[in-house]
């Protein structure tokens, strides 16, 4: 009975602690920007912004919507994650997608998953032009990371676009019925957890391998699904500034909220070379997640 009480108070410690912590981070420090006074020759504004499979439960004016409230941000380089088109000219498709952003010349598609019925993975949308386009290749169910180099005059900067492995749990993970002493050590919530934790931690492990051997400065994005107090986020943040901490008051603040839940788990890194002059969340929510933008100078 005691080894039980162990095993039920573990699993509730693990569950309330991090939900405790995450709302007391968007409390402490909630998108208040500020502005470094670097002198800079050169500056890029980028936008990280995970689309929730392009809104995949919304109707396709919402997906426009989001699309022009991205425009509107101005960015130089707009990065996206789970973007999901369809080939069923019906639906949401691939060349909607190019006509929404037109005004960005330069295109990098990158898809985990691709098959006759459609398409899902990360998208880069850039004033400056992309070259070196390739996968960064690690243990994944449908997550990816993709790089790119980012020509801007004389100077080429290394883009690093990422949606790390997620929990994907569901409101049947958290029924009494899969919390009962008996089945507790082999419920789903159990094994997702311990699964989503290593694969993440190998994933960005094999990011930053990548962004070790780049030869140029690098800007590293996207949706991590990790909080800034996890092995994931130290992986990251050893040898490279996080704009937002660095531009913001203070570490912790919100990019993505669901049921209630909230943390910061979408970043903008970048090598000691760059200097982050000022980074943000946006206010529109249209996905589960809110956009990140920086302007970042050299």
């Amino acid at each position: 009975m005691k080894k039980a009480l162990r095993i039920i108070r573990g699993v509730v410690i693990s569950l309330l602690v991090p939900s405790i912590l995450w709302i007391c981070w968007s409390l402490l420090s909630h998108r208040m920007p500020w502005q470094k006074q670097w002198k800079t020759e050169h500056k890029l504004t980028v936008v990280t912004y995970n689309t929730n499979g392009m809104l995949v439960d919304k109707k396709e004016e919402d997906k426009k919507a989001m699309l022009n409230y991205l425009k509107k941000l101005d960015a130089d380089i707009v990065c996206l994650q789970e973007v999901l088109v369809y080939k069923n000219p019906n639906r949401f498709t691939l060349p909607d997608l190019r006509e929404a952003m037109r005004e960005y010349p330069y295109t990098y598609y990158d898809f985990k998953v691709y098959n006759s019925r459609r398409q899902f993975g990360n998208v880069v949308f850039s004033r400056y032009p992309l070259i070196n386009k390739q996968t960064i290749r690690y243990e994944s169910q449908a997550n990816i990371s993709s790089q790119c180099d980012v020509v801007v005059g004389k100077d080429t900067l290394r883009l690093v676009v990422n949606h790390l492995e997620s929990f994907r749990l569901n409101n049947s993970d958290f029924s009494l019925d899969s919390l009962t002493v008996n089945t507790l050590r082999e419920s789903s919530l159990n094994r997702k957890l311990t699964y989503a934790s290593r694969l993440r931690r190998q994933q960005a492990y094999s990011v930053r391998k990548a962004i070790h051997h780049s030869p140029y400065p690098v800007i590293a994005v996207g949706d991590f699904n990790a909080i800034p107090l996890s092995t994931v986020y130290w992986t990251m943040n050893i040898g490279l500034r996080d704009c937002y901490a660095e531009s913001s008051v203070g570490r912790y603040g919100s990019t993505y909220e669901r049921n209630g839940m909230g943390g910061r788990i979408d970043y903008i890194f970048t090598s000691r070379a760059l200097k982050p002059l000022a980074c943000r969340v946006g206010k529109e929510r249209y996905s589960d997640h809110y956009p990140v933008i920086a302007t970042i100078g050299w």
